[in-house]
């Protein structure tokens, strides 16, 4: 499928322009819903159909209010070693109810601790093109235009100092394992440990052995955590501008080309960056009107650079992406590079940190997967949370690779109706 360059230039412009009007674009901010309402009057152009859904969220809460707030239980477990029985055994408690918010707020999203963080209102914005004739299937393309905090572990540019990461969460595990012994010491010997007693205090030659490590390792475990966190908005032109100018292209592109049979839905998400909240109240709504039954939904991931082509098996939320939709892209793929010899190299793998939000249709029971650009043999984008996720980083001829396997999987979708 021959492309020229002109989309090349629009998606690139589209990126840079957002950008440059609008700068950071972090969940329910302005900057976000003008940088929305700016992408439904450019999809109005081409589109037969625009909206913009609004929905409310807690920008704060995920992922870096719920690793403060884990983060803060953790830490403060400390206090509670050097006391008089039974308060020792709190330190381990703290720290398992720590490791119980982070798992269930960051891998299963249940948004219990919503309550401890400010709400606000995000949205989303799509066009639709219609087919030439009736609506057998629906194919929908989607990026999304907030942008994340800047997570400064994610900004090596070499490997991250593993040794410094390794001993700073092995606090969890001394602090647990000293728990429980300080804890059982006391009952079972009782005043025949301690060195020093003084009121609710009662140091033994366990906390000797407990606090000494802690020089090292409690500073490496602030440390660790502090490395997840970040005021810094970060451009997000790759992550994920690049993406969304993918999915306006695909639909500029058909607007003129249009299917037979296939309806095909372009967009943005809002609130990616914070749970995947934008698709969250996307499968909501759409799932209930029937929507998505009869649909595939592609998602794009940072469209803009990279070296390989990855398409996800599974992510942290436990979705395991659809198998269906990953082979037809698999198809596409080796056909368009049976012309073009440099394509980018696609491969498979999952995400053991990081998501998409295909997770949000997947754990609904609907068909999604994700395709994104990642540096050369890691499950990773290039300048991912950073600050130096800007326009001038991005590359044309990446984008046009997306568009192109995006053009060719809506014909091989649309052929099998014919």
């Amino acid at each position: 499928m021959r492309i020229d360059n002109t989309y090349s230039d629009y998606m690139y412009n589209f990126v840079n322009t957002i950008c440059k009007k609008f700068g950071p674009r972090y969940s329910c901010s302005k900057a976000e819903k003008d940088a929305n309402l700016w992408i439904k009057g450019e999809l109005e152009k081409f589109c037969n159909e625009t909206f913009i859904d609004e929905f409310e969220t807690y920008p704060s809460l995920y992922p870096q209010g719920l690793l403060k707030v884990a983060g803060t239980l953790c830490a403060i477990s400390v206090i509670f070693m050097p006391l008089v029985f039974p308060f020792p055994i709190l330190s381990s408690i703290f720290i398992f109810f720590g490791l119980f918010v982070l798992y269930t707020e960051l891998v299963l999203m249940k948004e219990w601790i919503k309550i401890l963080f400010k709400k606000g209102t995000s949205s989303n914005v799509f066009g639709i093109i219609k087919p030439k004739g009736d609506v057998k299937f629906r194919i929908i393309f989607e990026g999304h235009s907030d942008s994340a905090k800047q997570m400064k572990i994610a900004t090596y540019k070499k490997k991250p100092p593993l040794i410094k990461i390794i001993l700073g969460i092995y606090f969890l595990f001394h602090t647990i394992i000293f728990s429980i012994w300080k804890f059982l010491a006391q009952i079972f010997y009782g005043p025949t440990i301690v060195l020093i007693g003084w009121g609710f205090f009662s140091f033994t030659i366990i906390d000797l052995f407990y606090f000494i490590p802690l020089i090292v390792i409690y500073p490496l475990f602030i440390w660790v955590v502090r490395g997840f966190l970040g005021k810094t908005v970060v451009p997000g032109a790759n992550d994920n501008l690049a993406a969304s100018a993918v999915a306006a292209a695909v639909g500029k592109y058909l607007s003129q080309n249009r299917p037979k049979n296939v309806e095909v839905w372009v967009g943005s998400q809002g609130s990616e960056e914070v749970g995947d909240k934008g698709a969250k109240a996307f499968v909501e709504k759409y799932g209930k009107l029937g929507i998505l039954d009869n649909a595939y939904a592609l998602i794009l991931e940072e469209c803009g650079d990279g070296e390989e082509i990855l398409a996800v098996l599974k992510d942290m939320h436990k979705a395991v992406y659809d198998k269906e939709i990953i082979e037809k892209i698999q198809s596409v793929h080796a056909k368009i590079k049976k012309d073009n010899p440099d394509l980018l190299p696609l491969r498979t793998g999952r995400l053991i940190i990081g998501s998409s939000d295909a997770c949000r249709y997947i754990h609904k029971g609907y068909k999604a997967a994700v395709i994104m650009g990642t540096e050369k043999g890691k499950n990773k984008a290039p300048h991912w949370h950073s600050p130096d996720d800007t326009p001038e980083n991005i590359k044309k001829e990446i984008q046009m690779t997306f568009l192109e396997i995006c053009l060719e999987f809506v014909k091989l979708i649309d052929n099998e109706f014919n």
